[in-house]
């Protein structure tokens, strides 16, 4: 089985060099290992150079002229859908570091499960700025009627499940499910927008096609992330924008309807509706939640103008 991996890349030389460092001592290589990195980031483009000369993987590196990682992911898709060789196409982020079995898992997986169209499992918070709590759960990778997202990919859960969605960091498509993501998710400026839930459209599209999507609990990988990068604001109000437009995209209108009244009147913690914002002003004593509310729902509304241009 072909498999290719797609890696954007900005800024984390150290973190990228110990995610390769991983797929350098993998069990079963990968056949292909595809990285963007945009032109004005030197000092990573001299790393993968020289990287590139000395290691034993099969790199791509493909240089960018446009920031976003919508616009890096698109890029790479469109390179990789063009090899008729490549099966499978996974996509890691530059911060992980996978486990030594991580791709004989994945394709011993599609090859006893010929109707899977796409595999993720959990990524383990290892930054030192993040503690990470041991949870057991429950549901992982679903979507409610109303369009609440539960993701839960990070902890704990037990048994081999088909999901809604997965989390892009460990995340593994058949390539005759994989289409472009939607270029508006990265928001009207590209080097302020995070591309937030562009996993979530590559997943309805792969629902739309019938395709179904695993979630397997042993498919672990450490994610070294501390979204030192985000600005709180900004994710805020990009997160709600791309959930409405995702949702309006996919969803038929019964359900836009449903989701339209739940988003706004009760919330959760990615749209911070009027009982979301409320009880949070209640637990915190701060009123910097309606701050955020304000925040959330002019993304909600601003996603709402994207869908209908």
């Amino acid at each position: 089985m072909y498999l290719a991996i797609i890696i954007p890349t900005w800024k984390r030389v150290k973190k990228l060099q110990k995610c390769l460092e991983s797929l350098e001592t993998q069990e079963v290589s990968p056949e292909l290992v595809i990285i963007t990195v945009r032109n004005e980031d030197e000092e990573t483009c001299q790393f993968l150079k020289e990287k590139k000369a000395k290691t034993h993987l099969n790199l791509q590196i493909i240089f960018l002229d446009q920031p976003g990682v919508i616009f890096a992911e698109n890029t790479a898709i469109s390179y990789v859908k063009n090899l008729p060789e490549v099966e499978v196409v996974t996509f890691m982020d530059d911060d992980a570091i996978a486990f030594p079995d991580w791709i004989r898992k994945i394709k011993d997986f599609f090859s006893h499960h010929s109707k899977a169209a796409a595999l993720g499992g959990p990524d383990i918070i290892v930054s030192e700025s993040w503690t990470y709590y041991e949870k057991h759960v429950e549901k992982v990778g679903l979507i409610t009627f109303a369009g609440k997202v539960i993701g839960n990919h990070h902890h704990s859960s037990k048994g081999i499940r088909i999901v809604d969605t997965l989390k892009g960091v460990n995340m593994s498509i058949r390539k005759d499910f994989l289409e472009l993501i939607d270029s508006r998710l990265q928001g009207v400026d590209p080097a302020k927008g995070n591309g937030v839930f562009w996993e979530l459209d590559l997943c309805l599209k792969i629902k739309k096609k019938m395709g179904h999507i695993y979630f397997d609990p042993g498919l672990t990988i450490h994610h070294d992330s501390d979204h030192k990068h985000f600005i709180p604001l900004s994710v805020t109000s990009s997160t709600s924008h791309n959930l409405a437009l995702i949702f309006f995209e996919h969803f038929e209108w019964r359900r836009i309807i449903v989701f339209i009244f739940y988003s706004l009147f009760i919330g959760h913690s990615h749209i911070k509706g009027v009982l979301k914002t409320a009880h949070e002003v209640f637990k915190t004593k701060n009123l910097s939640a309606i701050k955020d509310s304000n925040y959330s729902i002019r993304g909600f509304l601003n996603g709402i103008i994207t869908w209908s241009k």
